[in-house]
């Protein structure tokens, strides 16, 4: 791992800020293009110091140029608030994915930084209750077994559960603008309880099952075979997306299992 390096943002950058790119304007171009492309783990600090959000990427480069595409249209107000106190931008490069996917999560524990959700704590585990109706699909989840149930989940299954819906969504709708994804699905967790516009909610169920057990190649094959998204923006956000898929094959997976 290469030593830890760190960049602030100047009193006279923070002055320039404003709601549009926030953080081109604060810590400019050169600095975005100067970093790293490997993967590695990276923190953001607020301007009294404290450490706020720590996130991890194959690509810190991207993934961290992606921040400068957060808008209000597209993104949950927990990441428009991180984006708004962020003065401070440090990060640690890494062997490997793999290698940087375990750090943050031995960082998480030990830090527990505000903005970060999953991985902080450990909790008790979730079941998922699927109600299937026509064009519907609506999902619950609850600490209480259920028979029918899909569990036990992990503690963190809220925020990973998230990113496989917003996936199998996509899979289904390729078509979909973001503005299209029911509104609670956008969060970084996902809601107790949810409502899903889809068509065939057998099929969907059958690629859920799938993926809460780590088995996400054909879910990820589907979408790399998608053409890309029009939108700068939604070009960025369907890239951290897939960023997340990546580190749900490498974590445990959700561990599920049909109760009777």
């Amino acid at each position: 791992m290469s030593e830890e390096i760190t960049r602030a943002a100047s009193p006279r950058q923070l002055k320039l800020f404003h709601l549009e790119n926030p953080l081109t304007l604060r810590f400019g171009n050169d600095f975005f293009r100067s970093l790293p492309e490997g993967p590695g783990v990276y923190f953001f600090h607020g301007s009294d110091g404290r450490l706020l959000y720590i996130g991890q990427s194959s690509n810190l480069r991207a993934r961290l140029g992606s921040y400068r595409h957060v808008g209000e249209d597209k993104h949950p107000r927990r990441t428009l608030r991180l984006v708004a106190r962020i003065a401070r931008i440090e990060w640690r490069e890494c062997a490997s994915a793999e290698a940087a996917i375990a750090e943050e999560s031995r960082l998480l524990l030990e830090h527990r930084p505000p903005f970060n959700r999953a991985g902080v704590w450990k909790g008790d585990p979730w079941w998922l209750i699927v109600e299937v109706e026509t064009g519907n699909l609506t999902l619950r989840l609850q600490h209480e077994a259920r028979p029918g149930s899909l569990g036990p989940l992990v503690p963190a299954a809220r925020h990973r559960l998230s990113t496989l819906i917003r996936a199998l969504l996509r899979l289904a709708n390729p078509g979909w603008h973001l503005s299209e994804f029911p509104h609670g699905l956008m969060a970084s967790a996902l809601p107790r309880e949810c409502r899903l516009p889809v068509s065939s909610p057998s099929n969907f169920v059958e690629g859920l099952t799938v993926a809460v057990t780590g088995d996400l190649e054909a879910l990820q094959a589907g979408l790399d075979a998608l053409p890309p998204p029009v939108t700068v923006t939604e070009q960025a956000f369907w890239q951290e997306e897939q960023e997340r898929l990546e580190k749900l094959k490498v974590v445990a997976p959700l561990r599920s299992r049909c109760l009777a």
